[in-house]
């Protein structure tokens, strides 16, 4: 029997995220069972690598652990949005870095099926131009050129700890659009 749901509410805590409640009977004539999870906007992370074998990082303080982490490019998709161009719009405004053509998109996620009620949504955009003259980096984000190898010790050694980061890199090796040698 499928779970029944008997009730549903939800708080917003900021414009970014907001704290769901839902009750369920699991078997019938059972008790009620409640849960919580947190509803933020969809995720979107790119892997970019230019036609030389780099891969445009970032490098920011993230509040919620206290620490410097290195990732993908990536960020909230607003209510409107397209997703690959938010995607795209992620990679400019933190890197510099442009698609030069269509970006691939890998399978959409869910980042914590427990706790968050969201989705990643992860693309592979090949051949990413260099930044343009005159561009200027985001405030609090800085960007990093890492070639392959390197990309592959930092991602082995656990050096990209957004997990929503290594599902993305991992999609991308498993479907082809990224080898890393051993």
């Amino acid at each position: 029997m499928k779970p029944k749901r008997i009730s549903s509410k939800a708080v917003a805590l900021s414009p970014w995220v907001s704290l769901h409640e839902r009750s369920y009977v699991f078997d019938e004539g059972g008790p009620v069972e409640t849960f919580h999870f947190l509803r933020p906007h969809d995720y979107v992370n790119v892997l970019a690598i230019t036609a030389d074998g780099k891969v445009p990082l970032v490098r920011q303080f993230r509040p919620a652990i206290e620490q410097f982490t290195i990732e993908l490019p990536g960020g909230l998709v607003e209510e409107g949005d397209e997703i690959a161009e938010r995607a795209l719009a992620e990679l400019r405004e933190e890197t510099g870095f442009r698609a030069t053509e269509d970006p691939i998109r890998l399978p959409p996620l869910f980042p914590e099926v427990g706790r968050l009620e969201n989705r990643l949504h992860g693309f592979v955009v090949l051949n990413a131009a260099y930044p343009e003259a005159g561009w200027e980096r985001e405030a609090g984000v800085e960007p990093l050129l890492l070639g392959l190898e390197e990309f592959a010790a930092t991602f082995r050694s656990g050096g990209l700890p957004n997990c929503s980061n290594v599902a993305v890199v991992a999609l991308a090796m498993s479907l082809g659009h990224l080898a890393m040698a051993a």
